[in-house]
């Protein structure tokens, strides 16, 4: 009996010496400018664009530079945002050191690596950087008979060569060719060599809106020979696809873990028929880790109502571990939306709390986040629409720190 009440006592110490050590006081959690974004984390994002470079960052040393970018992270991360899409390459130009892009013109005289500083310093706060790049995009008619452009894509203008093409002013690559999707995928493994970034993002920049059957005439009549039914609309899909899939297969091969997206224009039907790009497809095969449809419209427009808009992408992404981040149309704040109806143009200018609804209805309805275009407009506002952003801003932050 004496024993056993020994070993009660024994037992009883040990338990007791083992709640106060599991009650010490924790260690500090990290803050949110240190601590690395988790998996499940909703994702805020928002895009820094080639306008963004010209208005705060052309001609500037790196040490201003610097500054500038660390006070639009801290801006941003003021609102919410924990991802951020930097421009890397809008026009076949290059915004860090690129052994095959010229440097951005609208940096000017920069000589600093923008993608590498956003990185470093997005990293200090806990945020992650992806590299934005519209691949078929280039320069325009005008700028490249004056601009420094990659010597491969030169040769091709001088040569009128089918791998890129003029369309109205502007000239992009072809897709179809295995050359323009070798030269794009050369870029972004460039990229991932390069820059620390946490992704690649592409936009809605595929074939260009009201491109003529002139543009790939030739290699499409090479397909038809083979495949006599091959319409020329299945044929510039499947290039799209191509493409989009040699750059998620570039992505993986550096990195597993990256993430790759598209923002792909919210309206279906001007995808498929104007830009040939399928989202669908995108989605069945894996292709892609993220869909950040460019939902640009408010709850009123006739056509195109936020949240109709909403479910028709989220019903392609339902059931599949392909995440749904819908872009917001910040530069719409406190302007007339004159591609709505008469009754729902000043739906915009009249309410001051569109984002923040709708930041809400897409998380209520399940997405994995949201963005949003531009930072310019949100942090760089005209006078003419200051007072709408400023309200903005306010049912924004709710709306992301609302659980």
């Amino acid at each position: 009996m004496h024993k056993q009440r020994i070993i009660w006592l024994l037992m009883a110490t040990l338990l007791w010496t083992g709640c106060s050590i599991n009650n010490k006081p924790s260690a500090p959690t990290p803050s949110a400018n240190t601590e690395t974004l988790k998996a499940d984390t909703p994702e805020y994002g928002m895009w820094w664009s080639y306008r963004d470079y010209e208005r705060d960052l052309k001609d500037k040393s790196e040490e201003e530079a610097r500054a500038i970018i660390d006070q639009a992270l801290e801006n941003m991360q003021s609102l919410g945002i924990n991802r951020v899409y930097v421009h890397a390459v809008s026009f076949t130009d290059a915004f860090y050191d690129s052994a095959q892009y010229p440097r951005s013109a609208y940096l000017g005289a920069g000589t600093y690596d923008a993608v590498k500083i956003f990185t470093e310093l997005g990293h200090q706060r806990g945020m992650k950087i992806d590299a934005w790049i519209n691949p078929m995009r280039s320069l325009s008619v005008e700028e490249a008979s004056t601009y420094s452009m990659n010597a491969t894509i030169a040769t091709w203008i001088k040569e009128n060569n089918e791998r890129i093409r003029q369309v109205k002013d502007r000239y992009y690559l072809n897709p179809a060719y295995v050359e323009c999707r070798e030269l794009i995928t050369s870029i972004v493994q460039e990229i991932l060599e390069k820059e620390d970034v946490d992704g690649i993002h592409m936009d809605d920049y595929f074939y260009p809106s009201g491109v003529e059957n002139k543009f790939d005439a030739y290699i499409f009549s090479l397909e038809q020979e083979k495949n006599p039914e091959l319409t020329l609309e299945d044929f510039r899909r499947q290039t799209v696809n191509q493409l989009v899939q040699a750059i998620h297969d570039t992505v993986k091969a550096k990195n597993p873990t990256l993430v790759y997206s598209i923002s792909p224009a919210g309206n279906m039907e001007n995808n498929h028929r104007q830009i040939y790009a399928w989202p669908q497809d995108w989605v069945a095969s894996g292709s892609v880790d993220a869909l950040m449809p460019q939902i640009y419209w408010g709850f009123d427009h006739p056509t195109k109502p936020f949240m109709a808009t909403l479910q028709e992408w989220k019903a392609i992404t339902d059931g599949t571990d392909i995440r749904m981040i819908p872009g917001l149309a910040a530069y719409k704040i406190g302007k007339p939306d004159y591609y709505a109806s008469a009754q729902a143009s000043q739906e915009w200018v009249e309410n001051s709390d569109i984002l923040g609804r709708e930041t809400t209805r897409a998380m209520e309805a399940g997405c994995q986040g949201v963005a949003y275009f531009d930072y310019g407009t949100l942090f760089a506002p005209s006078a003419e629409i200051k007072e709408n952003v400023e309200n903005e801003i306010v049912h924004i932050k709710n709306a992301v720190t609302t659980p």
